[in-house]
Parts: structure tokens; sequence; C-alpha cells
């Protein structure tokens, strides 16, 4: 499985926001808000329920980010 420059630190952690323009942070992989226990699954089992239908095959990882100025929730593949 490829991995993820976001998890593992070599890669962007932060996007412009669409929105205002301000700066949006990575809060993590989408499915460790899931319960308590999702972020210690292995991602091969959690891709298949984090909203992206192609993660599992492209072997993306999906992560939350929200802006910090207007407060903007989103998903992107990572």
């Amino acid at each position: 499985m490829q991995e993820c420059g976001v998890c593992n630190g070599w890669a962007a952690s932060e996007r412009p926001c669409p929105k205002c323009e301000g700066t949006m942070r990575d809060q993590g992989r989408v499915t460790d808000f899931l319960d308590d226990y999702s972020p210690y699954l292995d991602q091969k089992y959690t891709d298949l329920v984090d909203g992206d239908l192609n993660s599992s095959i492209t072997e993306e990882c999906v992560h939350l980010f929200v802006c910090e100025d207007c407060g903007l929730n989103d998903i992107q593949a990572t």
C-alpha cells in the first residue's frame, strides 16, 4: 500500500481555503473520526468507508481539513 505524505509528514498539511482564502489545516484521516477505535484500524479496511469510492483502489488517503479563519470543513484525498 502506498504511504500518505500528509500522514507521514513529508507533504503539505495545509491548504488554501476555497471560501475565504485562509489556511486549512489537516485534522487527520476522515475515518479516524468514526469512533474511538477507528484510528487504530488498518487503513485497507477504513478506506472502504471514507467517503471516496475509489480510495481503496487508488490507495489514496482521505483527510479532513478545517479552515482556521472561517471554519469550513473539507475532505481531500492526499
